[in-house]
């Protein structure tokens, strides 16, 4: 299990640089559209729609990136899920930590 956890890690440092920009970009852009700080469920379902866009591109220029991960009997699928997962969620937790600072 524990194994599976740091190969999911590998693969997500991997392609943090893409979407870490994208989510600051949604919370940006529906932050400057709307004029105030965006609702959770239109920033993560703005935020979905970047992925696909982003999965093809990392599979376009790195190809071979699969081989290592494959080789531990995971598959693309459970790797991308991991990390629609857990940038949502990180997604979320910004939203929650920027409203709670609004408040203030």
């Amino acid at each position: 299990m524990i194994m599976y956890l740091r190969a999911g890690w590998l693969f997500y440092r991997s392609v943090l640089p893409f979407t870490v920009p994208l989510s600051i970009l949604v919370v940006l852009s529906s932050w400057f559209v709307m004029g105030q700080l965006p609702r959770l469920l239109p920033a993560v379902l703005l935020k979905l729609l970047t992925f696909p866009p982003v999965i093809y591109l990392t599979s376009k220029f790195r190809p071979n990136q699969y081989w290592l991960y494959r080789n531990l009997h995971l598959s693309p699928r459970q790797l991308w899920a991991g990390v629609v997962l857990a940038d949502t969620a990180l997604l979320g937790g910004l939203l929650a930590l920027l409203h709670a600072l609004s408040r203030l």
